[in-house]
């Protein structure tokens, strides 16, 4: 605030600001949900595009505009990001998201990135942890619905299924949770199906997938020669224990959306949906999935978050299946 003083002469008094290194590595975790080396990293990497453009001697620094951004990534909550970086206005905070996530979203590929023809990911696990029941796994694939305010333009189209708007983000992961693709840009409406038949991740199995990888999805998604899908009718025993060991495949991918929403509340419909447009509800998404994998790399561990567990996705089917009167014990 500018104190008046003697004559017509007024100064401007900043308040001290507190530094992520003047905290505890655990304040750090559950704060920013990364340690202090990764966020010095992150400083140092942005760097060049977060630096102030301008001269003035109280431009914020990097450091503030970085942990700015994490403090909301992980709260949900400008109010909470705002009391936590102090002397930072909703304005400037705002301000400190913008910037951070067009700076991380120029550099995600280096973060994921899917595995080349002839590499698979890690085996999904098998029964006891053994070698694992679907060897050859590229990856595993599923969606995550991230809530937003209702568009002005096109309302109904970001609509889903549960009633809510939201955007349909499309993720791989592989059995460690390791996050290596991510489409995020179709509204809530859009059936996983179509989201994934319009993807380059289609496009590039449909063409340089190696012989005997493939990826697992669940009954949202069409079988396809190189996506593994439940078995909407099982009939014996054999294909009970396709079935049983597909969804216990699939438990890492389960395992990431919780941990997605449990370590960046943003993300999580429970506290109330991201009041912005699509495209940085996306840039906010992609941010998130970065960090996670930063997070996952250096084996941060995940303080108890406050608040209720984040509401599990639920798993849509690709048509809402009649059970057929007959059907051959070999068909699909």
């Amino acid at each position: 605030p500018a104190l008046p003083l003697t004559g017509s002469v007024t100064h401007r008094v900043y308040r001290a600001r507190s530094s992520f290194l003047d905290l505890s590595e655990e304040q750090v975790l559950r704060r920013y949900r990364l340690d202090k080396a990764a966020i010095a990293g992150l400083c140092r990497e942005l760097g060049a595009d977060l630096e102030s453009l301008t001269g003035r001697s109280h431009a914020l620094p990097v450091a503030v505009k970085v942990t700015s951004a994490l403090t909301f990534l992980a709260s949900g909550s400008f109010q909470t990001a705002t009391r936590d970086s102090t002397g930072i206005s909703q304005s400037a905070m705002s301000n400190c998201l913008a910037q951070f996530l067009e700076a991380l979203q120029r550099r995600a590929a280096r973060y994921i990135a899917f595995p080349a023809p002839g590499r698979t990911a890690p085996t999904a696990p098998g029964p006891g942890g053994g070698a694992g029941a679907f060897p050859g796994v590229l990856g595993l694939l599923g969606s995550m619905h991230v809530a937003l305010r209702a568009p002005s333009e096109n309302e109904g189209a970001f609509r889903n299924a549960r009633n809510f708007h939201s955007m349909n983000m499309q993720v791989v992961c592989d059995a460690a949770g390791a996050i290596t693709n991510v489409v995020a840009k179709f509204p809530g409406s859009c059936p996983n199906a179509a989201v994934l038949e319009n993807s380059a991740l289609a496009r590039l199995l449909e063409g340089a997938r190696p012989e005997g990888a493939w990826l697992l999805g669940d009954r949202s998604y069409p079988l396809k020669t190189w996506l593994m899908t439940p078995i909407l009718f099982p009939c014996g025993a054999a294909e009970e224990r396709y079935n049983a060991l597909h969804h216990q495949a699939l438990a890492a991918l389960r395992q990431t959306r919780a941990l997605l929403k449990r370590r960046f509340r943003c993300l999580d419909a429970a506290g109330g949906c991201l009041q912005y447009a699509p495209q940085k509800v996306c840039q906010i998404f992609l941010a998130c999935c970065v960090l996670h994998n930063i997070a996952l790399r250096r084996r941060m561990p995940l303080e108890p978050p406050e608040g209720p567990e984040p509401d599990p996705e639920p798993e849509l089917p690709l048509i809402a299946p009649r059970a057929p009167a007959r059907r051959p014990c070999c068909s699909r």
